[in-house]
């Protein structure tokens, strides 16, 4: 049987790391079951490039179809799942018999959830969607949510990436609903430690060798989409009083836009406000290896986001050895479950995040211990969860069908 694996948030041409954890995901899968993806691309007319490929990259395990979707820029959003539903309603007649097709499977809640449960209710085919960090915004606005509620009554499965949104979810539905809770796994082949044999308390000298970075500064990394919730200009804002308590502390933002425009030039602007333009850069989007060479060489990594489903990121670092400090939202209490890995900070006390900054940096930390911890899960332990979720699926639409009485 075929998975039809579906969300907008998928690597492309124009953004090859967007999804990129749910791309690991679908390639362990993809070793055990037949997967396609199906993500949609939004455009308008004169907004967005007509010539958009129906399918991509035929090498690429499992194969990938790049849709159009219509959409209507900062209009209606309410209709996109509408759009969602279109678009891969007619891309799924494009495949040649759907009598295939065993299962939906959709990626975050809006539109992608809920425009891909109502295609598979309309053409007959079970469906499972997975929880991502999404679900905190979205259930905002209350003609999205009622959409939401009705998805999460409906899935013949939900999986959720931290105990916490499964939690959300079962609050948003009013109902207890049976959520598997299958955290995102590691690219181990790009995120582990190096430089195994120095000091297990100190960052790889090599890697900051090779980065240009000074020996003797202490260097805070925080990686994330360039978007407010994400709180770069929060780090940005105390930088001024770490520095003067630390000394030559040092702040690293990885990160591309991603549907805030403006963020970047009023953090660039912030940063000049505050005289800060040479000891804190914005490096922009960055592949994985290099992400991982500045994890090693980090002194910390910092995270002061105010919503978080499962934060691949903080895995990230700990994987690289990197102790992190991060805001106590979504499934990071899960993530750090030992202050031996990290601290965490009350989001709304933003006071807390500068002194607790200037207590990690001052800590000394068991850097190989942190790699152990960080590293422990992988894609493919991943997948044979998802796996039993979608066979536990198959087999209770199989003893509905008519066939078996």
């Amino acid at each position: 049987m075929l998975v039809v694996s579906t969300t907008l948030c998928y690597p492309n041409a124009a953004n090859p790391t967007l999804g990129v954890f749910v791309e690991r995901r679908l390639q362990a899968i993809a070793e055990k079951m037949r997967v396609c993806v199906i993500a949609p691309q939004p455009w308008f007319p004169f907004i967005r490039p007509t010539k958009v490929p129906t399918e991509i990259d035929n090498a690429r395990k499992p194969p990938t179809w790049q849709p159009r979707m219509f959409y209507l820029p900062k209009l209606a959003k309410h209709w996109d799942a509408r759009f969602y539903e279109s678009a891969l309603v007619s891309a799924l007649s494009q495949i040649a018999d759907q009598r295939t097709i065993g299962i939906i499977d959709a990626h975050f809640e809006w539109p992608d959830g809920v425009g891909a449960f109502r295609a598979a209710k309309r053409l007959g085919i079970p469906f499972v969607c997975t929880l991502r960090g999404k679900l905190v915004s979205q259930i905002k606005d209350e003609r999205k949510q009622e959409q939401i509620v009705e998805m999460l009554h409906g899935a013949d499965a939900l999986i959720a990436v931290s105990q916490s949104l499964a939690d959300l979810a079962c609050e948003v539905a009013g109902k207890q609903l049976d959520v598997a809770v299958i955290p995102n796994g590691i690219d181990s082949a790009a995120f582990h430690r190096i430089d195994q044999d120095q000091d297990h308390n100190q960052p790889a000298p090599n890697a900051r060798l090779a980065l240009g970075w000074s020996a003797g500064a202490k260097v805070c990394v925080s990686v994330g989409h360039l978007q407010e919730l994400k709180g770069f200009h929060r780090l940005v804002s105390i930088w001024p009083a770490v520095r003067r308590q630390i000394g030559d502390a040092r702040l690293v933002l990885v990160g591309g836009s991603a549907g805030e425009p403006d963020y970047e030039w009023r953090l660039n602007r912030q940063i000049v406000s505050l005289k800060m333009a040479d000891y804190i850069t914005l490096a922009g989007r960055i592949p994985p290896e290099q992400v991982a060479m500045m994890l090693n060489a980090a002194d910390l990594f910092v995270l002061a986001s105010r919503s978080e489903g499962w934060c691949n990121a903080i895995v990230e670092a700990l994987a690289c050895g990197c102790p992190v400090v991060a805001t106590d939202v979504g499934g990071n209490r899960e993530i750090l479950v030992d202050p031996s890995l990290g601290l965490l900070v009350n989001q709304q006390a933003g006071a807390e995040l500068e002194p607790c900054i200037v207590d990690a940096l001052s800590r000394s930390w068991d850097r190989t211990h942190i790699a152990e911890a960080g590293g422990k899960r992988t894609w493919q332990q991943v997948a044979e969860e998802c796996v039993d979720v979608f066979n536990g699926v198959l087999k209770r639409a199989s003893l509905r069908s008519p066939g078996n009485g």
